[in-house]
């Protein structure tokens, strides 16, 4: 029979209780979406971060702004060339495609009544919409390393 000191026990509560406060603490949006922070070569962005099939299609659709320095990042189910749509958008964005940590491509400026797809260039799985004008304003270009 193994017998384990109590400070183990209790070492191992803390431990649990400090992730269940982590999570806790985490920030959410005014639509109830986890923040984190992006990094696009020395550019920060708090974005928002969706991933269910209702967030994916709603995006950042019907809302009447987005604040500078702030996006929404799409976690895509499969690594594959993606439509997006301009749906319910009142403002204009920057829609930059993302894949192996690096950003692929970028719509810039995309109109709110753009009627059309946008493609990414290549398969992709991440997708980061930020304010239009965002991307000429600090540089971003495709080949940049994104973390988050």
């Amino acid at each position: 029979m193994i017998t384990r000191k109590p400070w183990f026990l209790f070492g191992a509560i803390l431990l649990f209780l400090g992730a269940v406060a982590g999570l806790a603490a985490a920030e959410l949006s005014a639509a109830g979406n986890p923040f984190v922070w992006v990094t696009l070569g020395q550019v920060k962005v708090k974005a928002e971060t969706v991933r269910t099939p209702e967030k994916l299609y709603l995006g950042l659709g019907y809302r009447q702004d987005l604040p500078e320095g702030q996006g929404m990042l799409f976690f895509l189910p499969n690594q594959e060339v993606q439509s997006f749509c301009m749906r319910g958008m009142q403002f204009p964005l920057d829609i930059i495609w993302i894949a192996g940590g690096r950003v692929i491509g970028i719509d810039a400026n995309v109109p709110p009544d753009y009627a059309g797809s946008l493609i990414s260039p290549e398969p992709v799985n991440l997708v980061l919409e930020v304010p239009g004008g965002f991307t000429a304003k600090y540089g971003v270009k495709p080949g940049q390393q994104v973390t988050w």
